[in-house]
């Protein structure tokens, strides 16, 4: 029978504690970044100007539908015209 043992170090499990942290955060900024770039990219989608979408979508790698569909989404949720005028 074996002695019951941790096979990791306190500083083993520190450095690891801290990595996934690090990761953690990582994960928090790059979904916050990728709530911006959809929100950006719907507004500036959702602009009645020929062509827009796909210049948007080629400008990022996606495709005209998926710009498409954040324009709309940016639509559906648009802010009161006081604040639409202050953003421009």
């Amino acid at each position: 029978m074996r002695a019951a043992s941790d096979p990791l170090t306190e500083v083993e499990k520190s450095e690891l504690d801290e990595a996934v942290k690090a990761v953690r955060r990582a994960e928090r900024a790059l979904a916050c970044a990728q709530e911006r770039l959809n929100r950006t990219a719907g507004r500036i989608g959702s602009l009645d100007r020929y062509g827009q979408k796909a210049a948007v979508g080629r400008r990022v790698g996606w495709s005209r539908q998926h710009v498409t569909t954040l324009a709309n989404a940016y639509r559906a949720g648009e802010p009161h015209e006081e604040e639409r005028t202050e953003a421009a």
